[in-house]
């Protein structure tokens, strides 16, 4: 293990790698570009900062049991916390729309550029997680979406790029950390225990109507 690196920096570098750190213990991923809503998209200079300064971040990390690593070619650094601890628990209908996100980049993989992101608007969201994939039986409460949106763009799953996410037209890009965040084994597995519970409600409730 080499910390060197936090004895001879500068009083910058030391700052950008305190927030570097941080980032990734609350974000979870430090993506490559970023999207800046009216503007074009910006390089991130956190991910620069972590690519020229990989193994001093990694190892200062692996003292608290983050595993740091680095998915060039989707473009993201990302931590895992060795003893399966500080994970984010997310509701029946949070993972149901994370769940429709992942699907909808898949969709989106045959035609995706370099850039590798997929546009997409909430409106596409809500068709998939009700019509089209049925996780969920009805479109979720605006509110309720906002929030759960919320969550996947605080750890960049998501960037917003135009209006709000209670809009049905407002734009956003699916960004490649999806892929780590819901994995393809796990996708459709999912969905089906989310439509099995789905199911099960419908029919104690009409019992209960009964």
């Amino acid at each position: 293990m080499n910390l060197d690196f936090i004895s001879s920096a500068t009083a910058k570098e030391l700052q950008q790698f305190k927030s570097v750190c941080n980032q990734l213990l609350s974000r979870t991923f430090v993506v490559r570009t970023l999207y800046r809503p009216g503007r074009e998209r910006l390089n991130n200079p956190d991910y620069t900062f972590l690519s020229i300064h990989f193994e001093a971040v990694r190892d200062y990390l692996s003292l608290l049991d983050w595993d740091l690593r680095h998915d060039e070619a989707n473009g993201c650094f990302y931590v895992i916390n060795t003893d399966e601890a500080n994970r984010l628990i997310l509701s029946k209908r949070e993972t149901a729309i994370l769940l429709a996100l992942r699907m909808l980049y898949d969709e989106s993989q045959e035609r995706l550029g370099l850039e590798q992101d997929a546009l997409c608007t909430v409106r596409e969201v809500l068709e998939k997680v009700v019509t089209d994939y049925a996780i969920l039986p009805a479109k979720p409460n605006m509110d309720e979406f906002r929030r759960a949106m919320l969550v996947f763009e605080n750890h960049s799953v998501i960037q917003r790029i135009e209006g709000r996410y209670n809009q049905a037209d407002c734009r956003f890009a699916i960004l490649p950390t999806i892929l780590t965040a819901v994995s393809a084994e796990r996708l459709h597995e999912a969905a089906a225990v989310l439509r099995k519970e789905e199911n099960a409600d419908e029919e104690a409730e009409e019992n209960t109507a009964d």
